[in-house]
């Protein structure tokens, strides 16, 4: 399944990023979903390219309903998350490019999106292309079409929550 969204942050790229990459910020969000940042580990400088691995918990129950139906009995409580990310480094004008791979081993499940970090007017386009492949048989392209509205959902959240922690 491919997805494409966006949105706009009201900040500009450097603090957008130096928040998407930074533990404290994203100890929060998955906490605040429910889950733990179970491991953390960031290579490079804000000024140049920078990689982010990180491992999350994530309890079953707070994914959409329709993947909980279809999937939620094979999954347990809760899923271990890992997302790799490698970021270039800024643009001359800030903007950032960043390879994203997310992988839900027990599901079968990775995305892998390409993330833009554009300035603007108005602060920060978020732009999010990318593919997500559920390799279960039988139910894998039932998850895959149940978790891929989720995208914009999410992307959502997280402009809200990067918001939010650059007010702080």
């Amino acid at each position: 399944m491919a997805f494409k969204e966006s949105t706009t942050i009201a900040h500009p790229p450097s603090d957008v990023f130096a928040a998407l990459v930074d533990e404290a910020f994203n100890r929060k969000v998955t906490e605040g979903l429910g889950g733990a940042l179970v491991a953390f580990e960031r290579q490079g400088e804000l000024t140049g390219p920078v990689s982010v691995t990180m491992v999350r918990s994530v309890p079953v129950n707070k994914l959409p309903d329709a993947v909980q139906k279809v999937a939620g009995k094979f999954l347990g409580d809760k899923l271990s998350v890992e997302q790799q990310e490698t970021w270039s480094a800024p643009a001359a004008d800030g903007s950032r490019t960043g390879q994203l791979v997310v992988t839900v081993g027990a599901a079968k499940t990775t995305a892998t999106a390409e993330q833009l970090l554009l300035p603007t007017d108005d602060g920060t386009e978020v732009r999010v292309t990318g593919t997500l492949e559920c390799r279960i048989p039988l139910l894998g392209k039932k998850i895959g079409q149940a978790a891929e509205p989720r995208v914009g959902h999410v992307l959502g959240r997280q402009a809200r929550e990067v918001a939010t922690w650059l007010k702080r």
